[in-house]
């Protein structure tokens, strides 16, 4: 049953440009004036135009998922348990804009919990699946994998972690009322 997960688009992006308009001022008066206002900038096309180009393209997956509220690991425990499924995932491969860490780290938020709006594809070829929409200029990699059994593991920490259930979206910490 092993099939390879790709992501395409950057994880967070869309929650931190969310947290970024809210705390602009805040932003503003820490960083440079321009650095702020780039931090209110898409680097990274959204899951439609993304779905859309890679059907263009005749690329095929397995299944394709938008990652939403939740971020990236909410879509994942999701899909592995609609399958039935467990996964070996190494956090660390998941494509980040360097501004949305940064803005993270700045606030306590995790990225990977936090609002996205990129696709994940389920595909035999991980690998290859990455290299192809990455000259798309789609920022993608392979991610991990779908495994027999129920345990959902995050392998590339100090320690072997499982990925837990969904939590509340990071953004709700830093804009408690926002709408997705």
């Amino acid at each position: 049953m092993e099939r390879d997960i790709v992501i395409a688009g950057y994880a967070g992006e869309r929650g931190a440009i969310c947290a970024a308009a809210a705390r602009l001022e805040e932003l503003r008066r820490r960083f440079r004036a321009d650095y702020a206002a780039q931090l209110l900038q898409g680097a990274a096309p959204k899951s439609k135009e993304i779905l859309e180009r890679l059907r263009a393209a005749g690329i095929a997956a397995e299944e394709y998922r938008v990652a939403g509220e939740g971020g990236v690991l909410a879509e994942l425990y999701r899909m592995t348990r609609e399958r039935r499924a467990g996964l070996r995932l190494w956090l660390k491969r998941i494509p980040l804009r360097q501004d949305t860490t940064e803005l993270c780290e700045l606030y306590g938020l995790n990225p990977y919990r936090l609002y996205s709006d990129c696709v994940i594809l389920v595909t035999e070829s991980g690998m290859r699946l990455a290299e192809i929409v990455a000259t798309m200029g789609i920022p993608a990699a392979c991610v991990g994998y779908l495994t027999d059994g129920l345990d959902k593991l995050i392998v590339d920490k100090e320690e072997t972690e499982y990925l837990n259930r969904p939590e509340v979206d990071e953004l709700f910490k830093l804009v408690p009322d926002a709408i997705f």
